[in-house]
């Protein structure tokens, strides 16, 4: 009789922030953002001297959302390096081979949009959608809105400038419904906790509303 097993293949997985640097062609899903890493090959950087602090990256890191630099394989503090494009910069002058680990980011299309109840007469509450800014600081959002007045459709654009610590918002969309019974829901950004960027709304209608969105996210910096 034939021996039937089933495999079942299993990527890393865990919050955001426990995603180490992973292997070249391992994944690695962050659960928590729903998000999808593959890592890379170790790029070399050179070799420190003990006086100069800048070092030039031969590629450009294209979106390293998960980025660790090494010393003769150590880990350096990330407090203690910037990366800026393809630049390097230590807060001190390294000693030793100088090399970088990275993981990039798998954009996974949304085509089923996510889905999210706005209570009535919600006045600068969360819509429960949220960034580290961080990693990114710029949302392109496609979005419906519907209520008993109608269905919105429209494209969301916010963002934040975090060395300024603000943000800008842009709301462009149609509707079915026509004055007065329009869609009457506004948002707004709020970037008050440290390190977030918050998509919040205020009902004017005092009416649920059904809000499903896709949405694309990148760093303009």
């Amino acid at each position: 009789m034939a021996d039937t097993r089933i495999s079942k293949i299993r990527v890393r997985q865990g919050d955001f922030t426990d995603l180490p640097i992973l292997d070249a062609g391992e994944y690695g899903y962050a659960k928590d953002e729903r998000r999808l890493f593959i890592g890379n090959d170790t790029v070399n950087v050179g070799t420190g001297n003990g006086v100069l602090t800048q070092f030039t990256v031969p590629i450009g890191l294209t979106e390293p959302t998960i980025l660790r630099v090494f010393v003769d394989g150590a880990a350096v503090n990330a407090s203690d390096y910037t990366v800026t494009g393809t630049t390097l910069t230590f807060s001190t002058a390294p000693t030793g081979v100088i090399t970088v680990g990275f993981n990039s980011e798998i954009h996974l299309h949304q085509t089923t949009p996510y889905s999210i109840q706005l209570a009535a007469n919600g006045s600068n509450s969360d819509t429960g959608f949220q960034i580290d800014t961080t990693q990114s600081n710029v949302v392109v959002m496609d979005y419906t809105l519907s209520s008993t007045n109608g269905v919105r459709v429209g494209q969301l654009r916010f963002a934040t400038d975090t060395a300024n610590s603000t943000s800008t918002i842009d709301d462009i969309y149609t509707e079915t419904g026509t004055i007065p019974n329009t869609v009457d829901v506004v948002f707004n950004v709020d970037i008050s906790v440290t390190n977030t960027m918050k998509l919040q709304y205020t009902d004017n209608d005092n009416l649920i509303s059904q809000f499903k969105y896709t949405y694309q996210t990148w760093n303009s910096n």
